[in-house]
Order: structure tokens, then sequence, then C-alpha cells
């Protein structure tokens, strides 16, 4: 039997994916519409800041984030992140039904994988946890993250950096902002609030770069080569880090983990099968 917090968790989960990518669909032409030359740049921002349906996209991706917060208060993150992945389904009907985009079998067979997925993950979910992390293990995974996602920066914004380097720094960006939303949740319900406070920066700082990254990434490279590994990264980035950080331990799961693993691959697979979609391609272009 699923617990009902979880299932709130995950239908929070669900209406932020909605949100987040949505917000895809109106921010992303604008992006592509300013020079390369503003690529890992503010100057990318202040000219997108202009767009009105990029404000708009932008207001909607943040009014996902209190959905993505009420869902790690109720359900652990190893479900909250992959749940996320129902966004690209948005994409992938905006697509189809705003510029008349064929969607065929294969499409619909990632869709019920990812959907396969989730309820897998919900069924064998381990439980919902308010720990802390430990300093040690917290420290050496935000120091590696942090410098994934700095390293196109270091490099330099000449416009030579590969997409790989802007995939990674994107997709670890993206991954270090859920970890710390997370961590927002927790001192929340400590009644921290210079706690909440600290995380709610970092989120939003881990978000812009990441932003940067990701937008700079979709001017300079196509969309089907970006978007099934920078989604990935930041949604099993921090699953894999869950038992370690949040003690979200997977060994009390069915089959001591593996049933819980199968359900994030099939989540993973079709979302990366719905990233090179052509609908969902052309959605964002």
């Amino acid at each position: 039997m699923v617990d009902g917090r979880l299932l709130g968790g995950i239908a929070a989960a669900a209406l932020a994916a909605a949100c987040f990518d949505g917000a895809v669909l109106l921010q992303a032409r604008a992006a592509q519409a300013v020079g390369r030359e503003h690529g890992l740049r503010l100057s990318l921002l202040a000219r997108l800041a202009r767009r009105r349906l990029w404000v708009l996209g932008t207001a909607v991706a943040v009014a996902g984030w209190p959905l993505q917060l009420l869902a790690l208060s109720w359900a652990p993150i190893t479900v909250v992140q992959p749940t996320l992945a129902l966004g690209l389904v948005v994409i992938l009907l905006g697509g189809s039904r705003l510029l008349g985009e064929r969607v065929g079998a294969r499409e619909w067979g990632a869709v019920g994988a990812v959907g396969a997925g989730v309820a897998v993950l919900a069924l064998t979910a381990p439980g919902h946890t308010s720990a802390l992390p430990a300093t040690g293990p917290a420290i050496a995974a935000g120091a590696v993250l942090a410098a994934a996602v700095a390293l196109p920066f270091v490099r330099g914004r000449d416009g030579r950096e590969g997409g790989w380097g802007l995939i990674v720094s994107a997709g670890c960006a993206f991954a270090l902002a859920a970890l710390t939303s997370k961590l927002l949740t927790v001192e929340a319900g400590r009644h921290h609030v210079a706690g909440v406070l600290v995380w709610a920066a970092a989120t939003g700082a881990a978000s812009a770069v990441g932003f940067l990254a990701d937008m700079t990434a979709m001017q300079r490279f196509d969309v089907t080569r970006v978007a099934p590994p920078m989604f990935v990264l930041e949604t099993a980035l921090p699953v894999a880090l869950s038992p370690v950080l949040f003690g979200e331990r997977w060994s009390g799961t069915p089959g001591g983990g593996a049933v819980l693993v199968a359900g994030l691959v099939l989540v993973l697979g079709g979302g990366a099968v719905l990233g090179r979609s052509r609908a969902v391609v052309d959605a964002v272009h």
C-alpha cells in the first residue's frame, strides 16, 4: 500500500514538472534568438529579461519550485527527482499540438516507460527522511558538483567550450539545486530560518548558473545532443547521492534496491528517448 503522503509528494512533483517544462516551451526560442557571443555571460540573462515570453516562462518555472519543495517534504528525493521527468510529456504534447508534429509509437513507448518507472519507484520507495547530511560527505559532494559546474566558466567564454563541458555543468548545477532544495525543506521542518535562507540562496544561484550553461549549450549545439545526457545527470545524481547524504536506505526496498534501480532505469531511458523526439526538439527550437 502506497502511503498517502508519498502519493501527495508524487502529485506535487508532477505538477512542478509541468511548470518547469512548460516554462521551457516559452523560454527556449527566446534564448536561441540572442547572439552566441552572450553565452555564459550575465548579458544573456539581461537580454532575455527584455522578452515578455521569456519572463512569462520564468514566472511559470518559479511557480513550480514551491511544488517541488512540497514534494520533497513528503516524499524521498529518490522518487521526487525521477518524477520530474513527467514534464517531458508536456513538451512532447506541446510539440504535437502547437506544431503539428507526429507522435509515434517510439515516443508513446517512452512515455509509458517513464510512467511505469515512476510507478515502480512509488511502490518500492525508501522511507522519507528529514536528517541533515554528515559534514564530510556533504562537503565532498558539494565540492565535486561545484567544480563540474564551474569548469566552463573558468575555461573562458570565447565560444570554444565543448558540448560535454556545458552539458555536465548544467546537469550538475540542476542536480545541486535539487539537493539544496531538499536541504531547505529539512531546515524548514526544524524551523531554522537562517538555514532556509542560506539554502534558498544556494538553490537560486545553482539554478541561475545551470540556466546559463543550459541556454548556452542550446545556442551552440543541437538539442538532441544536449537534452538527453543533461536530463540523465540532473535526475540520476541526486538519486545516487540520496543514500549517502539523506539516509534514504535502498537495502530495505524489494530486491535490496534492485527493483528501485530498474524503475530509475525506465525513467532515465524513457526520458532520454523523449529528449531526442522530433516533437520535443521542434517545440524548444
